[in-house]
């Protein structure tokens, strides 16, 4: 990108003579009212953060650009708070003087330090009133380290939580693609909570030749592949003109470098970025339609535009080949949507409707006065004006393989970052040939969300949760799935990744089942022997029993059924005056046995003994009958007798 501004910079003389001329040949594009659209979907809206490089530097690049303006800092609504360090001022791009009387106290780093995070907090809060909901990184000055063993990560905390503060979203990264710095990469987006990550052009060795765009494009899926398995998503690239003017034969055909980069990448690992102002360049083409027959061609794979609107686009005198490509690219960036902006976005916005999922406006060597046109005419209208879905790629802990999904689960925060209310239909893995080749939906559920039901809507910067749980089947493996919000947002917002690790170790285990079994065995039939009348006193026997039982609780019953006295004994006809009493008496009873109790006259049974837990083996059980015979008691000669039924019953198998 650096490169690209110095190239515009040097061009600068040229696009000033040529400007009467030019203006007047691209009177026929679509006016400045239409060629914009309706702009980006709200909620889709971002930066490339590259605009404002020189602002949260020193402060400067405030006025100025094309068409720039002369809005100050405070017409633009920015207050920047002064350093924390001294209480300098920081909203000048001129530094206090050292040599100031009275002197200023303080560090000057400590103050230069302050006061870039200070400009960046408040950039931050000018794009959120402009309705931007993301932003592109780049490495500005301020930006927290990212080197191997040198991970500012109190510094990327920091500024996670200045995007945040201002409703926020980091979506890309303009970075190094050295790959020895990749791991540590990733952990400061995965701070960030970034979607995407990659660079302002290609990774080495570049698209110079055939064979080195053939060696990029392993050197893309390799990054791409480790960026998505470590729980950040897909990387991607970005075009200039270049790629689309280096033209190579691939398998007999000639292509263009940027054709050849997208037709072999990896489309799990890998996406485009296509820079629409530099890419209508390459082909000297103001309608817009070219651009969106390359979105067209890769429906699935250009996931972010920059949206860079230019100036001297078409060149006075066309190539001899009368191939585009073949001349020379001498576009200027311009504000976007301005009266002297001449490519046609109404083609770009509606080929990128569920597909793209952000819009990045850049202007190189743009200023705060640009921006403040850009954004207003980049903001969603009419159609545009939607509902969007946001939820930030998710990494569960490493468990072992076995793990239940409810033993391992997330709540995922899902956002609504769009003006309209988002209503949700499904909350779902993308399964069967929805899935990518290598995913893994069966090693993640979800378990639940707040986010459906009758009635249930999301408002504009309203929040809803998914639960979703890790189970992975096998050890030692990086499971990735993507899920989808089904809802009325474009389409391109609403799906989001999750990834886990498994550990080397599985849960197994053996065992074997135990039957549900409630056994009752009884003894020989118990006998008073005889009856003595006319003697007061009380006959006892008792009846062998033993118990089994598997379930968690269980009692010992006995009832008389018979329907002639139930509850006595009975000779014939006759029944003995006093009901029959009965006990039961086990070793966890032995020292207190329970009291004799009487048969019901009713015919219910009669609770002998309780189980609280399984029995220990067999337990075995003394069943007491006592009989008591009154001195004025009628006996009859003969025998007296009963059959009784015992059961053992649980409510707990």
């Amino acid at each position: 990108m650096k490169g690209i501004s110095r190239r515009a910079r040097s061009c600068a003389a040229v696009a000033v003579t040529g400007a009467a001329v030019l203006a007047a040949a691209g009177s026929a594009s679509a006016s400045p009212e239409n060629h914009r659209g309706n702009g980006a979907p709200t909620g889709q809206s971002s930066v490339q953060l590259f605009n404002y490089g020189t602002f949260i530097s020193t402060g400067g690049t405030v006025t100025g650009g094309s068409p720039g303006g002369t809005k100050t800092l405070s017409d633009l609504g920015i207050t920047v708070a002064p350093a924390a360090s001294d209480g300098v001022q920081c909203n000048t791009s001129v530094l206090p003087n050292p040599n100031a009387n009275p002197p200023i106290v303080g560090d000057p780093a400590a103050r230069i330090s302050d006061c870039r995070w200070n400009r960046l907090d408040a950039l931050f809060g000018f794009l959120a009133k402009k309705g931007v909901t993301n932003v592109e990184l780049f490495d500005h000055a301020n930006l927290p380290t990212y080197t191997t063993g040198n991970l500012d990560v109190a510094g990327w905390q920091r500024y996670r939580a200045l995007l945040d503060k201002n409703n926020l979203h980091a979506a890309g990264w303009h970075g190094s693609m050295d790959e020895s710095q990749w791991d540590t990469r990733l952990e400061a987006a995965r701070i960030l909570g970034m979607d995407y990550i990659g660079s302002g052009g290609f990774p080495n060795p570049g698209t110079g030749s055939y064979d080195s765009t053939l060696r990029t494009v392993e050197a893309l899926n390799r990054l791409g592949k480790r960026s998505v398995e470590g729980g950040v998503g897909p990387v991607y690239f970005h075009n200039h003109q270049g790629e689309f003017r280096s033209r190579y034969m691939d398998n007999g055909v000639r292509k263009t470098a940027w054709q050849i980069v997208m037709e072999r990448m990896d489309p799990r690992y890998v996406i485009a970025e296509i820079d629409a102002g530099w890419a209508s360049d390459a082909y000297d083409d103001n309608t817009g339609t070219k651009v969106a027959s390359l979105i067209n061609q890769f429906p699935n794979s250009v996931k972010m535009l920059h949206i860079k609107d230019v100036r001297n686009n078409i060149p006075a005198t066309p190539p001899a080949s009368g191939d585009p490509l073949d001349g020379n690219q001498g576009a200027s960036p311009v504000a976007f949507g301005s009266s002297i902006g001449e490519i046609d976005y109404e083609p770009i916005f509606a080929a990128a409707t569920n597909r793209v999922q952000y819009y990045h406006q850049e202007q190189d060597g743009g200023s705060l006065n640009d921006a403040d046109i850009s954004l207003t005419n980049l903001k969603g209208t009419g159609a545009q004006v939607k509902s969007a879905v946001l939820a930030l790629p998710t990494t569960f802990p490493s468990v072992a393989a076995g793990t239940a999904a409810a033993s391992n689960q997330l709540p995922i925060t899902i956002k609504n970052t769009g003006d309209t209310p988002l209503t949700v239909t499904s909350v779902a893995l993308l399964t069967g040939n929805n899935a990518r080749q290598d995913e893994a939906p069966g090693d993640f559920q979800v378990l639940g969300n707040t986010c459906t039901g009758a009635g249930v809507t999301i408002a504009p910067k309203a929040t809803c949760v998914a639960n979703v749980g890790f189970k992975p089947t096998i050890s030692n493996k990086i499971s990735t799935a993507r899920i989808r919000v089904t809802s009325n947002a474009d389409d391109a917002t609403e799906s989001f990744l999750v990834t886990g690790k498994s550990l080397a170790d599985a849960l197994g285990g053996i065992g074997g089942d135990v039957p549900k079994v409630l056994s009752l065995t009884l003894g020989t039939a118990p006998s008073f022997g005889s009856f003595l009348p006319a003697t007061a006193r009380n006959y006892d026997t008792a009846l062998a029993a033993n118990i089994v039982s598997t379930a968690g609780d269980a009692t010992l019953s006995v009832v008389d059924t018979n329907a002639t006295a139930p509850g006595h004994l009975v000779n014939g006809t006759l029944a003995l005056a006093q009901p029959l009493q009965a006990r039961a008496i086990n070793a966890a009873n032995t020292a207190t046995p329970p009291a004799f109790a009487p048969l019901s006259e009713k015919g219910a049974p009669l609770n002998l003994l309780t189980y609280s837990a399984p029995t220990a083996g067999s337990d075995a059980v003394t069943v007491g009958f006592r009989q008591a015979i009154g001195a004025a008691d009628v006996l009859r000669s003969g025998s007296y007798s009963k059959t009784l039924t015992f059961t053992v019953s649980s409510t707990t198998p």
